[in-house]
């Protein structure tokens, strides 16, 4: 893969994001609804096992938050599964893992990024998308959850169908992309991105996380996304803090992705 550059909000100190959050928790306390707010977290791009992986899912597990796992199908081999599972330790129960695209490359002839976009021959997709689930429940097994987050967090209609047709259960988008999803695919999207903000300077991109949340959390729904990659050692403390402040807070309600459609 890439090098992933760092967002600018983690370019703060660890101390002055506390001070921020702190401070402006009151605010987001009072926004949520009187009948809550739920909150998952789902992590993309998995599929190779690593210090900033180790360190993400050691936080998860100190603070026994469920989180969900994306994993690309053409990343992952027997060897590679058998180092996340070591990490990921005997009890596997707070991890949901599930399919992220195939390949997780850009198929897009022109404009917005897709691996399943509408410029793929529905066959195609259809054929990649079999590859990966069989690929993934091979090596998985049983805990293997059939959901699936496309990368990008976008795909046609045409691969929703697929997916359905397939066996999936849901899929994870961002909130409010079109096509809409279907009625036997619910969606299950993410609307708080932790570590991919698009701002320029620290002070701006906290700013940036603090409305995302603020937004999510007056629709009594919170899903973020996390990314690895691009954890650096401020933001694996900031997630730590971030993880045991939602816990103490009234009104959150820390969901697994499992159960959310019930």
């Amino acid at each position: 893969m890439s090098h992933r550059p760092v967002a600018s909000i983690w370019k703060n100190s660890i101390s002055t994001l506390i001070e921020s959050f702190d401070h402006w928790w009151k605010e987001l306390e009072a926004a949520i609804p009187d009948s809550g707010c739920d909150v998952f977290f789902r992590a993309d791009d998995i599929g190779y096992p690593g210090r900033q992986f180790s360190e993400m899912i050691t936080v998860f597990k100190k603070n026994e938050v469920p989180l969900s796992l994306a994993l690309v199908p053409a990343w992952v081999n027997e060897s590679r599964i058998s180092e996340l599972l070591e990490v990921l330790g005997p009890d596997l129960g707070l991890w949901c893992m599930h399919q992220h695209g195939y390949r997780h490359i850009n198929c897009a002839k022109e404009g917005k990024k897709f691996e399943f976009g509408p410029s793929r021959d529905k066959a195609v997709i259809a054929a990649e998308l079999t590859r990966g689930r069989e690929k993934l429940g091979r090596l998985l097994g049983r805990n293997f959850c059939p959901f699936f987050t496309p990368p990008w967090n976008r795909c046609s209609s045409e691969a929703m169908h697929c997916l359905a047709d397939l066996g999936f259960v849901a899929i994870s988008r961002s909130i409010n992309v079109a096509p809409c999803p279907l009625d036997n695919l619910p969606d299950l999207p993410i609307n708080v991105d932790l570590h991919t903000i698009k701002k320029n300077s620290p002070e701006a991109g906290v700013r940036e996380l603090q409305r995302q949340f603020m937004d999510a959390v007056k629709t009594d729904y919170a899903g973020l996304m996390l990314h690895h990659q691009r954890m650096n050692g401020t933001a694996v403390l900031f997630l730590d803090y971030l993880l045991a402040k939602i816990k103490r807070t009234p009104g959150f309600k820390i969901r697994d992705m499992r159960m959310m459609l019930s």
